[in-house]
């Protein structure tokens, strides 16, 4: 699995926060709530722990969604790069061949037959805008007899010949541009995957991290509820100190 993005692993710091405080504190946070929820006895066979428990499954699993779907996102962003690498080279070939064959038919027969072939004096980089003018010079290479007389005999080109050699090279910009077109399309679809997971986690992260910290406060352990809190930075989506420190050095650990 690749690496996850800067944005979700801020994330999996701060659910880390959330998680590990759950699990190690949950035999006492429980204690603490049957005391006050139950003053006469809990009810069987209901466990507080499980509670404190199901909260961080619940936030671990949106988390692990988010960074499947994240992952997922970042492969096809890399599935990119060949697709797009093999458009620009492909581009690249059909505007030097514009390019020569303007150039060619300036010197050989004058400007103006090179207008006449809609061949214009800049040609774009932008793919699409590429292929629709070599379509057209295509076409007219087919259809335009060259009835000029060149400067030159022995520089005198076949129209019908330049515009198979011209076809080939636009059918290769096509697949190229297709390509890339389809990977637009799946990064589109995994982006909003990835979307979707963040604002589920940062739903359950917000419900998870309130009602860990009423919990604690209503066990009798302020102190732990303080370094769960759902701060500014970390409803920004930015952990904590406490997030990233290792476990052991985290103001909770005991």
């Amino acid at each position: 699995m690749s690496q996850p993005s800067k944005a979700v692993s801020d994330r999996i710091a701060i659910t880390r926060t959330i998680v590990d405080s759950l699990k190690q504190h949950a035999p006492e946070i429980a204690e603490g709530l049957e005391r006050f929820l139950f003053p006469t006895g809990t009810p069987q066979p209901l466990h507080l722990a499980d509670i404190v428990l199901a909260l961080r499954a619940r936030l671990a699993h949106a988390t692990d969604n988010m960074t499947h779907a994240d992952a997922a996102h970042q492969n096809e962003l890399a599935d990119d790069v060949v697709p797009r690498a093999l458009l620009d080279q492909r581009s690249e070939m059909l505007k030097a061949f514009l390019v020569s064959l303007r150039a060619t038919l300036v010197s050989t027969y004058g400007t103006a037959v090179a207008a006449a072939y809609a061949i214009p004096p800049q040609i774009p980089d932008d793919p699409e805008l590429l292929l629709r003018i070599a379509v057209g010079v295509e076409r007219l290479l087919r259809e335009r007899s060259l009835v000029e007389t060149p400067k030159i005999k022995s520089l005198a080109i076949a129209p019908l010949a330049v515009a198979e050699d011209l076809a080939v090279t636009i059918a290769e910009v096509r697949r190229a541009l297709a390509d890339v077109t389809r990977e637009q399309r799946e990064a589109f679809a995994s982006e909003t995957v990835r979307e979707r997971a963040l604002v589920e986690w940062f739903a359950t992260y917000l419900a998870t991290a309130e009602t860990a910290c009423g919990l604690y406060a209503l066990a009798g352990h302020p102190e732990l509820a303080q370094g769960l809190r759902p701060t500014s930075r970390r409803l920004s989506g930015l952990p904590e100190d406490e997030d990233t420190a290792p476990a052991t050095e985290r103001p909770d650990a005991r």
